[in-house]
């Protein structure tokens, strides 16, 4: 069996009204060395009948128990290309998609993790742009995922040590970038809009709000920790002033908003004065 360049992972949960449109735009691609790997994450509709319809051979279907986390690391685990692409059953790809990322990354091997921009449809329209440049991504990372999760391609050799964890529901994609990130791994996004970005008020960030934003302000202090590490590798000097940080977030006489804002500004900082 002939290994494929792409390995395009798609989790759905009760997808029925969407997963054919997704696939559809995947199959579509101009760019056609790739395999689809649909996870069904435990369904009670007919979404995998769906799927099986299909006669494809670059279409693999698995099934999983209703486990988000799981499900994304069992196509993971499952993957055979070089790269890896998330896909999300409710999005579409546009047609060069898959061409235009696979080209960036083979130009560009220092980079471990590209995305784009997205044309949001469905409840809202508008495009979505986030930062395009790695040293941008990764401060912007402090503050908010810049990351568009059903927009990546990773290279799945910079994934054996690495996965999607437990622990941060809701937001298991951005702990991922900030793990790459601690681990100088590198990132990009494409100022292209490849992505259409269904969204609706049974998304995650409609229905689970409070249960995001836990997560989220988990890892940003667990990110801003270990930038505190990389700042003080960087510059010595600063050692005492982000001690005395640490300890006024400790003691609670700033709040831990303010400590991951300082901790964002003084790492911009320290990012220029290496550059020039």
């Amino acid at each position: 069996m002939t290994t494929p360049s792409v390995s395009v992972i798609l989790p759905m949960f009760n997808s029925s009204l969407y997963i054919q449109e997704a696939i559809e735009s995947i199959l579509q691609q101009t760019f056609t060395d790739f395999e689809l790997i649909v996870v069904d994450d435990g369904s009670s509709d007919n979404s995998p009948s769906l799927v099986k319809a299909y006669n494809d051979s670059r279409i693999r279907l698995l099934l999983n128990d209703h486990d988000f986390i799981g499900s994304l690391n069992l196509g993971i685990l499952n993957s055979r290309g070089k790269y890896i692409v998330r896909m999300d059953a409710d999005d579409i790809m546009f047609p060069d998609r898959l061409q235009k990322q696979v080209d960036f990354m083979e130009q560009y091997p220092e980079i471990s993790v590209c995305g784009s921009f997205a044309e949001v449809f469905g409840d809202g329209s508008g495009t979505i742009r986030v930062a395009t440049k790695h040293e941008e991504i990764v401060l912007s990372m402090i503050l908010y995922n810049p990351m568009i999760h059903p927009s990546v391609i990773i290279r799945r050799s910079d994934l054996q040590n690495n996965g999607y964890k437990t622990g941060y529901p809701c937001a298991e994609d951005y702990k991922l970038w900030t793990d790459l990130a601690s681990q100088d791994f590198r990132f990009a996004n494409l100022p292209d809009v490849l992505l259409k970005y269904r969204r609706s008020p049974s998304q995650v960030t409609q229905t689970k709000g409070e249960e995001m934003f836990n997560s989220t302000f988990k890892i940003q202090m667990e990110y801003a920790e270990k930038v505190l590490e990389k700042i003080t590798e960087k510059d010595e000097g600063l050692v005492d002033f982000l001690n005395h940080l640490i300890e006024a977030t400790n003691e609670k006489r700033i709040s831990t908003q303010s400590f991951i804002r300082i901790t964002h500004a003084v790492y911009t900082d320290v990012l220029k004065k290496q550059q020039t």
